[in-house]
């Protein structure tokens, strides 16, 4: 899991694992006057592996936006 830092100083106020939350939390710190700063975590983003249907043995579709499927139609 991602760890973002909400920090003052050298001191970490909020661990979050999305980085909106983490803003959202230091914004709010700011506007009661304390200064607060977001440290995003470094470590790279985990590769997702596709889920394979046990039924077919193979992935399983994407979910079609209104957009996609309006395509495909046409």
């Amino acid at each position: 899991m991602r760890r973002h830092r909400v920090m003052v100083g050298n001191r970490v106020l909020y661990y979050a694992a999305q980085l909106s939350h983490a803003q959202r939390f230091a914004c709010a710190r700011q506007a009661e006057g304390i200064q607060a700063y977001v440290v995003p975590d470094p470590t790279p983003q985990r590769t997702r592996t596709a889920r394979i249907n046990p039924l077919t043995g193979k992935p399983y579709n994407k979910p079609q936006t209104d957009g996609q499927a309006a395509k495909r139609k046409a």
